[in-house]
């Protein structure tokens, strides 16, 4: 059951490629979240390597390349990888078809970054995948996401039951064809508890009601 979640889960951002962009653009809540999200991370860097993860259709990566010498970009649906390479053919952007919770860092990068992908990480294996990406953070360097504490309204529509609360969605496509989804929205509490027990020096900006930007410095000596 769980390995099929996950397995879903990378079939719907497989399917929702062609419609995301359009999808998610002229959303308020989005807009003005993100927008402050922008201005919050141009103002760490500029950094030499960069590693973003979920990097779907390339939104955050174009603002990653303003900031970055080098920047590997990964994702599980080929369909969201074409049409990132499609919008950003820029030579310094290193793209790569990953299913993330298989993956593992080879390398250290001085900023990893992802938007919008912790939510899908199952409550279960958040320590265990957060501690694997700090070790893709070098020391001195940064962890950067972006996502949601709080749902709204349209997640409470489509949330669906399952082990120690709703931490399921069951997501739409234009289609009329549906897919179920991890949607955990996680306390910044337990994800300062998180970094702070991973020597990360950890900072947090609320961006709306729904959003948030965590900042955290990997702390450890060189």
């Amino acid at each position: 059951m769980e390995h099929d979640i996950l397995q879903n889960q990378i079939a719907y951002y497989r399917a929702r490629a062609q419609e995301y962009d359009e999808t998610t653009e002229g959303v308020e809540e989005l807009n003005g979240a993100f927008a402050r999200a922008r201005d919050l991370l141009q103002q760490r860097g500029p950094f030499e390597h960069i590693l973003e993860l979920a990097c779907g259709t390339g939104a955050w990566t174009q603002v990653l390349l303003a900031m970055g010498q080098d920047i590997t970009a990964l994702d599980a649906a080929p369909e969201m990888l074409t049409i990132a390479q499609q919008k950003l053919a820029d030579a310094r952007v290193h793209y790569q078809q990953v299913d993330l919770f298989a993956w593992k860092p080879t390398r250290e990068y001085h900023l990893v970054f992802f938007a919008n992908w912790l939510s899908h990480v199952r409550p279960q294996e958040l320590v265990a995948f957060l501690t694997k990406v700090a070790h893709a953070v070098r020391p001195g360097g940064y962890m950067a996401i972006v996502d949601q504490y709080a749902p709204m309204l349209e997640d409470r529509e489509i949330a669906q039951e399952g082990e120690g609360g709703r931490i399921y969605a069951l997501r739409p496509l234009r289609s009329g064809e549906t897919f179920t989804i991890v949607k955990v929205f996680y306390k910044i509490e337990i994800l300062q508890e998180v970094f702070t027990s991973l020597g990360f020096d950890v900072s947090v900006h609320q961006l709306n009601n729904f959003f948030f930007f965590l900042e955290a410095r990997n702390m450890r000596a060189e």
